[in-house]
């Protein structure tokens, strides 16, 4: 499986956003109570949208070709996840003692600052070559050494090397397409339109 580059982000209206998380609920006959066991790591994103319409065929045929390229669900392609650039601020680092888990050490950043607020991304890479999109929980904030620990979901499933940059700025999921078979529609005047049904590629 290849990562295959979009000839520019992808130009997406009406984007659906989703990450459910796997979980069995057992709930007795007598009492009415329930246990829930969840599965850490296990969820994953997935994300719907329809492309922005395209006027004339030397306009859309870039798209074409990239999406024939992508071979149905073969390859995979990264997807920005905001609507437009979170932060300047220049993206941190790994720092030590990461975990699988739903939190993350991190450096590299400006002193004593709120760099994201709760509910923003962030990408992180995994030691598998996948990156996985998080979503805050907390305000992202930086002590005096400009180091913070970043609290998030979903769990990553993997241990983020050392070292290893996060994208902050403009956080992507990688995700490859569940919709058989990939096309388009062209409509009268040579208006094109693309539907985008995908979900993350762990």
């Amino acid at each position: 499986m290849a990562i295959k580059m979009p000839p520019a982000p992808l130009p997406l209206r009406n984007v659906k956003w989703r990450c459910p998380f796997p979980a069995q609920v057992n709930r007795s006959g007598w009492t009415g109570t329930r246990k829930v066991v969840g599965q850490p790591g296990a969820a994953i994103w997935t994300a719907s949208g329809q492309f922005v319409t395209i006027m004339r065929a030397t306009n859309a045929n870039q798209w074409k070709g990239w999406f024939m390229s992508l071979q149905g669900s073969v390859h995979s392609f990264p997807l920005i996840a905001v609507e437009a650039r979170q932060t300047s601020v220049a993206n941190p680092v790994v720092g030590g003692g990461p975990s699988d888990a739903g939190f993350l050490p991190l450096t590299g950043l400006p002193a004593s600052t709120e760099v994201l607020a709760s509910g923003m991304m962030m990408t992180v890479p995994l030691p598998n070559g996948h990156k996985r999109l998080v979503c805050l929980t907390a305000p992202l904030v930086s002590n005096g050494a400009g180091q913070a620990t970043a609290f998030f979901g979903p769990e990553l499933g993997q241990v983020p090397a050392v070292g290893a940059t996060v994208e902050i700025r403009d956080p992507f999921g990688l995700m490859s397409l569940t919709s058989e078979p990939p096309g388009w529609d062209v409509s009268e005047g040579q208006t094109y339109s693309f539907l985008v049904d995908a979900e993350e590629a762990l």
